[in-house]
C-alpha cells in the first residue's frame, strides 16, 4: 500500500508498527493512539522517532489530517459500542482501512484448547465482539466498502476504503 501517512488506533505497546518498520515500511507519517498512558509510554520507549498519543479516538486532535492508511489491530473485538469507532476510523481515513479482529468461533476454541479462559469456555475476558468471517465483513461493509476480506488462522482481515 505504502502510505504515506498511516493512522494506528489502539496502538498500544506499538508491537505492529516495530513489525512494519522492521520489514521496511516508510512511518514517517505514523501516528499511533491508544488510551493507555502505560502502553504509551512504553510504544515511546519502543519506537522513539514515530508520533504517539494518549487519547480518546473521539477526543483527540486530527486537526483536519486524513490518513492512506488507517489501522485497527485487534481492537474492535474489545469495544462495547464498535460503530462509532469504526465511522471515525473512516472519517479520518482518505485511502484505505486495514481491520483484523480474532476469528470466532476459532480463537475461542483455541484458547480453550490450550488451557487459557477455560471457566469462560476459552472466551477472551475483553473480547466483547465476536464475529465470523463473514459477519465481520458485514460489519464493517455498513460504513465502508469492503475490498478484500481474508483468513490468516484464528484472524479475520478486512481491507476497505470510505465510501
Amino acid at each position: 500500500m505504502a502510505p504515506k501517512s498511516l493512522l494506528d488506533f489502539g496502538c498500544g505497546e506499538a508491537f505492529l508498527a516495530e513489525k512494519l518498520a522492521e520489514r521496511g515500511v516508510d512511518l514517517s507519517g505514523y501516528v499511533g493512539v491508544d488510551l493507555r498512558g502505560e502502553a504509551i509510554l512504553d510504544a515511546k520507549a519502543r519506537l522513539p522517532n514515530l508520533a504517539f498519543a494518549e487519547a480518546d479516538i473521539f477526543a483527540w486532535p486530527a486537526d483536519g489530517r486524513r490518513f492512506d492508511l488507517v489501522l485497527a489491530s485487534q481492537v474492535l473485538e474489545h469495544l462495547v459500542e464498535p460503530r462509532p469507532y469504526l465511522q471515525r476510523l473512516v472519517a479520518l481515513c482518505r485511502g484505505k482501512l486495514l481491520l483484523t479482529v480474532p476469528l470466532e468461533p476459532w480463537f475461542q476454541l483455541i484458547n480453550f484448547a490450550r488451557g487459557r479462559d477455560l471457566a469462560r469456555l476459552g472466551n477472551h475476558p475483553e473480547h466483547v465482539n465476536r464475529w465470523s468471517f463473514e459477519s465481520f465483513q458485514s460489519f464493517v461493509s455498513a460504513d465502508a466498502a469492503v475490498e478484500r476480506a481474508w483468513i490468516v488462522f484464528p484472524f479475520t482481515f478486512v481491507i476497505a476504503r470510505p465510501r
